[in-house]
């Protein structure tokens, strides 16, 4: 008898409860519109996850039938945002939509402001760098933005770190003597490669004179206009990003880098011109025999391996390397200011010995609305970097000259080659990339 009223009891109440969750449903009804107050016809309202929904009419109204206070209506309209909204409570939703910026509608920056691509009437491309930089490693900008733009040119001639900024032509030769385009950086003239790539937002290039009126005879080459990151409101963002590449030379020139065998083809090309042969048999025959014993000394006790060597320079100057970058950020901001801090830090040791850079980057980018018509704040932003100061050019002009062998014992000749004919300058390709010693520091600050 317990058992059943227990049953009973347990049927009873379950009945009850879906009475009552039957009975919290209700209808929704609403309005839809935009920004500025016009209503939206069309708009899609459903109860997510389901099939169940209506459009709105030709003033945004809607309605739904049997709405529980758990469901979702999701609103989905072509060009806006789609906007979920949990019911609860309500029974009147009226909700505005916002536009969702997409191809035409992308605001770029020009000269004279920011303006929507669509309204656009110059020659102007825009560059999302800040989606750019987190897709692959870069350690300047200028050779970065290859191959991203219609009309642009980008020429690199030099890949000595610190020195392997490209040159930009925007739709050819625009002048007879300076071909740049005028850099604009937060508003000020500057450099492309002094800004680290992660702190870029996003990079214009007005190419036409239409867009590139308001910079004169000055933006006879074109313009780029670099605009860098800012703050967030509302939220507080620590952002780090670091890249370990990894670099070696390839396809490298395969010189004799045995002295003897040099001597022979040397005699073997004058012989072919009907001239003199620079070296005797006997000093050919020295190298083979020193070869041979590379450990024994010499008449004047110098080991073999130092009175006779051979030296492959190319394999002595090249060198594998890794390449760092790394920054580290901090933003965020209230309803009325925002801010912005970065430090980076990049060092590349050069594939050629003491050719490397280490650079430090600062930026701190300040905003606050005074009121509805005054905003100030402040773009600081500077660098410091050291550069090894290595004889680059003149040691990869001599490795072509040289030689794999050189006298380095006292005869009255001590450095000399073992025929007069031969550079004794160009030999030790070392000395001639460690000629300059020490490192060019240099900094950087601009506000």
């Amino acid at each position: 008898m317990k058992k059943g009223l227990l049953k009973l009891s347990a049927l009873l109440i379950t009945g009850m409860m879906y009475v009552m969750s039957y009975a919290q449903t209700y209808d929704i009804q609403g309005q839809v519109t935009d920004k500025t107050g016009n209503p939206l016809p069309g708009v899609n309202v459903v109860v997510k996850g389901t099939s169940q929904g209506t459009i709105t009419d030709t003033e945004g109204h809607f309605k739904i039938a049997n709405v529980s206070p758990s469901t979702v209506l999701v609103f989905s309209f072509v060009g806006m945002k789609t906007t979920e909204v949990p019911v609860g409570n309500q029974t009147t939703i009226n909700i505005v939509l916002e536009e969702e910026l997409m191809g035409m509608e992308e605001v770029v920056v020009i000269g004279y402001g920011v303006q929507k691509k669509v309204n656009l009437t110059g020659s102007v491309s825009s560059v999302n760098f800040g989606d750019l930089a987190d897709q692959r490693p870069m350690t300047n900008v200028s050779s970065a933005l290859a191959g991203l733009s219609s009309g642009v040119v980008v020429l690199q001639s030099n890949g000595n770190p610190g020195k392997d900024g490209a040159t930009i032509l925007v739709r050819g030769l625009g002048t007879l003597n300076n071909n740049n385009p005028l850099v604009i950086i937060d508003g000020m003239e500057g450099s492309l490669d002094a800004v680290n790539p992660n702190d870029i937002e996003s990079i214009s290039i007005l190419k036409d004179a239409a867009s590139a009126a308001i910079y004169g005879s000055r933006a006879a080459n074109g313009v780029i206009l670099v605009t860098t990151k800012k703050g967030k409101k509302d939220r507080m963002n620590v952002v780090y990003n670091g890249n370990y590449s990894f670099s070696s030379p390839t396809h490298l020139m395969e010189f004799v880098n045995d002295y003897a065998t040099h001597m022979k083809l040397m005699n073997e090309s004058a012989r072919n011109i009907e001239s003199a042969e620079p070296f005797t048999q006997a000093t050919i025959d020295a190298w083979l025999n020193a070869k041979k014993n590379p450990n024994a000394l010499n008449a004047n006790g110098v080991p073999n391996r130092i009175a006779f060597p051979n030296t492959d320079w190319v394999k002595e100057i090249y060198q594998k390397n890794i390449v760092q970058d790394h920054i580290l950020s901090l933003d965020g901001g209230t309803e009325k200011s925002t801010f912005l801090l970065s430090f980076g830090y990049l060092d590349n040791p050069g594939l050629v010995d003491r050719t490397g850079i280490k650079r430090y980057t600062l930026r701190a980018n300040l905003e606050t609305n005074v009121n509805n018509w005054l905003t100030i704040g402040t773009r600081t932003w500077g660098f410091t970097q050291e550069k090894d100061l290595g004889n680059y050019d003149t040691a990869l002009e001599y490795l072509f000259q040289t030689t794999p062998g050189l006298v380095p014992e006292y005869n009255g000749k001590y450095g000399f080659p073992e025929a007069p004919g031969e550079s004794y300058y160009a030999n030790n390709i070392a000395a001639i990339l460690n000629n300059t010693l020490g490192l060019d520091r240099s900094s950087y600050f601009n506000t």
